[in-house]
């Protein structure tokens, strides 16, 4: 199965280690932030990029307060070399 493949079957397994990550940050980086709810927003495959390791999926959460977005992260999941 290739990356794309991988992406699509999986995108919930995806999304939800986004959250999880999300939720392990240190809360103090985003504590003065109010927002209503976590909106998984897309996942992306990157194949090509300057400065990022590809290829990479990159997974996009969204931040929305009273349906304006506040803010996004976003995470890179990269294969090692050892993997």
């Amino acid at each position: 199965m290739d990356l794309l493949e991988k992406a699509f079957h999986n995108k919930k397994a995806f999304y939800n280690l986004g959250l999880e990550y999300f939720h392990n940050i240190n809360s103090e980086e985003y504590q003065d932030i109010e927002f209503d709810n976590i909106v998984s927003k897309s996942i992306s495959i990157l194949i090509d990029h300057d400065f990022i390791t590809t290829p990479c999926i990159e997974i996009k959460l969204d931040f929305p307060k009273m349906k304006k977005r506040l803010g996004t992260i976003f995470f890179m999941l990269m294969k090692t070399k050892n993997s």
